[in-house]
């Protein structure tokens, strides 16, 4: 005999959450390592986003004459400072990453910094040591660099992981939350997608999820929280700086951009910057994705701007946690053959 359960009408619904009441159908068993490396606290506030972890952050800094923002950067980086209406003025990076902001800056200008990739805190601390005014540092890159003394640092943990949204704010004094938490759901249906047909088949959805952040200054979803305590940050961690040293050892020699032999905190890509004619193109070729940083850049700036070479030529090569040190090699194999 076959015994069919059926749920809804039959299902008692409590005032309680859902993950509260026993019994019922049971959901994704996911494991829980509670290793992420900024807990919530007064003054480190979970939210839907990278951009909402920043407006958080300007929303409990006082009003500052014009916010400073380094060329080379994503535009939606001015999403959340034009919607609390703040004046913008772009400043230089140079070839190397390192920034060079207006020497006329006063106590009245908000700097922003970028830390690129988890790799340019020295830069960004120096940067930050000579702006007579507030800093606020961009490491939604740079998730492992820990926030420098005294500086509101704001992170995007799905750069790192696969999550949908989610955002970070860590600031040396209490921040207020917004009143309304993110629904993220319909979101993350691009992570199942992706697992079940494969990442280009789920690129539209990724897409999609992108678009649906652009105005939200929520507080994190439950879905993203539960899903953020399931990822073994620790672990991650030690595997992207293995395969960093293993690409490190093999292209600085040919890289332009001089980085770290050993980062202080894990990376987010390998940024390789050289002169190979159609590397890119040959990589691409070979199954090896290499998203621009950034697109919009090259519109926005001229050919003989350090920030719009970047743009064109920089290499993020993956070296995150589904990789192995024969993954490296192979990649290797492919850039140096």
């Amino acid at each position: 005999m076959t015994h069919t359960m059926t749920w809804g009408t039959r299902l008692p619904m409590p005032d309680t959450n859902a993950s509260d009441m026993m019994g019922g159908p049971i959901g994704l068993a996911l494991p829980r390592y509670d290793n992420f490396p900024y807990p919530e606290s007064v003054g480190c506030a979970w939210l839907s986003s990278g951009r909402a972890a920043l407006e958080c952050l300007l929303r409990n800094m006082p009003r500052p004459q014009r916010v400073l923002v380094p060329r080379y950067v994503c535009d939606t980086i001015l999403q959340p400072i034009e919607r609390l209406g703040l004046p913008v003025h772009c400043y230089a990076t140079d070839s190397r990453l390192a920034p060079h902001p207006p020497p006329d800056a006063t106590s009245g200008d908000l700097l922003l910094l970028v830390n690129y990739f988890g790799l340019t805190g020295d830069a960004v601390r120096a940067a930050a040591l000579r702006h007579p005014g507030p800093v606020v540092v961009d490491a939604t890159t740079a998730l492992y660099s820990p926030p420098q003394p005294g500086l509101p640092t704001f992170y995007s943990p799905r750069k790192f992981a696969g999550l949908s949204d989610g955002g970070v704010a860590c600031a040396p004094f209490p921040l207020q939350l917004p009143a309304a938490e993110d629904v993220s759901a319909p979101r993350a249906t691009c992570l199942l997608q992706q697992l079940e047909a494969g990442t280009c088949a789920a690129a539209p959805a990724f897409d999609a999820a992108e678009t649906d952040l652009c105005h939200s200054f929520l507080r994190m979803s439950p879905l993203t929280r539960r899903l953020l305590s399931s990822i073994d940050w620790e672990a991650a961690a030690r595997r992207r700086l293995e395969n960093y040293a293993i690409l490190h050892r093999e292209l600085a020699h040919i890289n332009r951009l001089q980085l770290p032999d050993a980062p202080a905190a894990a990376p987010m890509c390998y940024p390789l910057v050289c002169g190979i004619p159609g590397l890119r193109d040959d990589l691409i070729d070979a199954g090896i994705a290499l998203p621009l940083y950034w697109p919009e850049v090259i519109t926005a700036t001229t050919p003989d701007q350090p920030e719009n070479d970047l743009a064109r030529t920089l290499l993020p090569l993956p070296l995150d946690q589904r990789y192995t040190p024969a993954d490296m090699r192979r990649l290797l194999s492919l850039i140096l053959s």
